[in-house]
């Protein structure tokens, strides 16, 4: 577990490009496949995550999280899971390739365990994958946005870069960040945009990848522009 002090951001510099980038998610969104169990739907949750294969098919996700509405991302979960728009700009050449491993949880306050034992895990994994940028969304507003951002901080103290697309900016920046990015129109449910518009989705996703590319602020929420 991480146990630098919260005034003191983890950072680790992006010095390649992202043609050679591999990259990974991780995601507090309840995200997991029809043949996996489900998260459990009443508090206090547990600390357990879904291993989502790269190569997934978006369509077939399930969304099993009791504390933010979901309702349009069943419908298109590339929007607060975004592996579909991931795989297009691979096939484009925008981005290295998309990991073979990404990482899903759901709610829960067991946020001791959750923090000493699953984040670690999941860092462990990401450290030793061929990953070479991270991003991560969440769910509900707060105790998702939260701990997303405490995972971020764990893998960014492995020297792994990471990003957060924060539709809930002011609990993101509560923790530090090591990078965070929110847009105009992003909300809890649909972090990278309304269902159906993967043009726009696509847009996000590389907004938030080139910021990797340049210099920003650790421990804030930068807020961008997309088009379309």
């Amino acid at each position: 577990m991480l146990s630098i002090a919260r005034k003191c951001v983890p950072f680790t510099p992006y010095d390649k490009d992202l043609v050679s980038a591999v990259v990974t998610i991780a995601s507090a969104t309840g995200v997991h496949l029809p043949d996996q169990d489900p998260f459990p739907e009443e508090d206090p949750g547990d600390t357990t995550y879904r291993i989502i294969p790269g190569d997934a098919d978006v369509s077939q996700f399930r969304l099993t999280h009791h504390h933010y509405d979901h309702s349009e991302a069943d419908t298109d979960p590339n929007i607060v899971f975004p592996l579909a728009s991931l795989q297009e700009l691979a096939r484009e050449g925008f981005i290295g390739a998309v990991n073979d491993k990404h990482y899903s949880y759901g709610f829960t306050t067991k946020l001791k365990e959750l923090y000493e034992s699953t984040f670690p895990d999941i860092a462990d994994k990401i450290e030793r994958s061929r990953t070479r940028l991270v991003l991560l969304t969440a769910g509900c507003p707060e105790t998702c946005h939260r701990t997303i951002a405490n995972l971020a901080r764990e893998i960014e103290s492995r020297g792994v870069p990471t990003l957060i697309l924060s539709a809930s900016p002011a609990a993101t920046e509560s923790v530090r960040p090591p990078r965070a990015m929110t847009f105009e129109g992003s909300m809890v449910g649909r972090i990278v945009g309304r269902a159906g518009n993967r043009a726009f989705q696509n847009n996000v996703i590389r907004a938030a990848l080139e910021m990797f590319m340049h210099d920003t602020p650790p421990g804030r929420v930068v807020r961008k522009t997309i088009a379309g």
